[in-house]
């Protein structure tokens, strides 16, 4: 199988990476100006490995397969976007006509994207992914990423039905320990880690830093308040069970909520939450006003959600 990763951000490289190191058929398209450095002089990654026992902290340099675009005449089977969300607007147009024959994995924060998707192409030609088990940021000096081991790269369809490429997929993905996970409720999942993904970068805004967030019972009620008041946008009412933190203690009565959920904080977690603060601040915004406005346009009041506003200008 022929594989190409769009986007050599720290989840596009990184995903190349461990494919490339399984042995698997991969290449990555980069901007003009990089195409040079990547082949020859590689990228280096700095990681900390928690997917096995033994915690493992090293070094690699990684030397990929590279292109600067999509030739309609070389034919991938698969090509993996990994873009931030207010990127797709643009790249789902893009691909869906130069890439006729491939199967699309969009592996990244979705929330209403999918019915754009399919104004460009059937549904059974792409399907739905999130890195869950990844954490980076690029540096000065390339990569820096964190590979956890109780998650997974989660995937699945728009019509909740696996399919053949997938399953492909998913097969080559395992064999690079990239944990897949293949799930029936896929886009009720991403929109409510997309939700979580959205409102987290106000709190710790509001907090000062990830670390007070997590020990503030007063701004984690607030955090499950505005969680509660995005489901309403969600396709489904979804009540827990996601397997997604916090929405699988939605269940629960709300006063142990907070107990349980600041017990899932982890140094890491909370560590990659102020990296996004500073190295994807557009993109968060970008999907805390998604939501907001789809409240506004659907007249679904949300307060919680719109109290931090005030808080996104970081």
């Amino acid at each position: 199988m022929r594989i190409l990763v769009f986007g050599a951000g720290v989840v596009g490289t990184v995903y190349a990476w461990q494919l490339h190191e399984a042995g698997a058929d991969v290449s990555l398209l980069v901007k003009k100006k990089r195409l040079v450095r990547y082949s020859h002089s590689g990228v280096p990654i700095s990681f900390t490995d928690m997917r096995n026992e033994k915690k493992a902290i090293g070094q690699a340099v990684f030397r990929p397969q590279t292109t600067d675009r999509i030739d309609p005449a070389e034919r991938y089977d698969l090509i993996i976007i990994c873009v931030r969300n207010n990127q797709l607007p643009d790249v789902i147009p893009y691909i869906a006509k130069q890439a006729p024959e491939s199967h699309l994995l969009f592996l990244g924060s979705i929330f209403d994207e999918v019915k754009m998707m399919r104004k460009f192409m059937p549904p059974d030609r792409f399907s739905l992914g999130f890195p869950d088990f990844l954490y980076g940021k690029n540096t000065d000096n390339g990569i820096n990423c964190f590979l956890f081991k109780k998650a997974n790269t989660v995937l699945g369809t728009p019509a909740g039905k696996s399919n053949p490429m997938l399953q492909k997929a998913a097969a080559i993905m395992d064999a690079a320990g990239l944990q897949p996970k293949i799930i029936r409720n896929m886009p009720d999942w991403q929109a409510c880690r997309y939700l979580k993904s959205a409102i987290i970068p106000a709190l710790v805004s509001k907090a000062g830093n990830a670390t007070l967030f997590g020990e503030s019972k007063h701004l984690i009620r607030q955090y499950i308040m505005a969680l509660k008041e995005g489901q309403k946008l969600c396709p489904k009412k979804v009540k827990g069970k996601l397997g997604i933190s916090p929405f699988n203690l939605f269940y629960l009565p709300s006063f142990l909520i907070p107990f349980f959920l600041r017990r899932t904080l982890t140094t890491e977690q909370m560590a990659a939450w102020d990296t996004q603060q500073k190295h994807a601040a557009e993109e968060k915004k970008y999907m805390y006003y998604k939501v907001l406005n789809a409240a506004k346009r659907l007249k679904k009041p949300m307060p919680y959600w719109a109290s931090f506003e005030k808080y996104m200008d970081f």
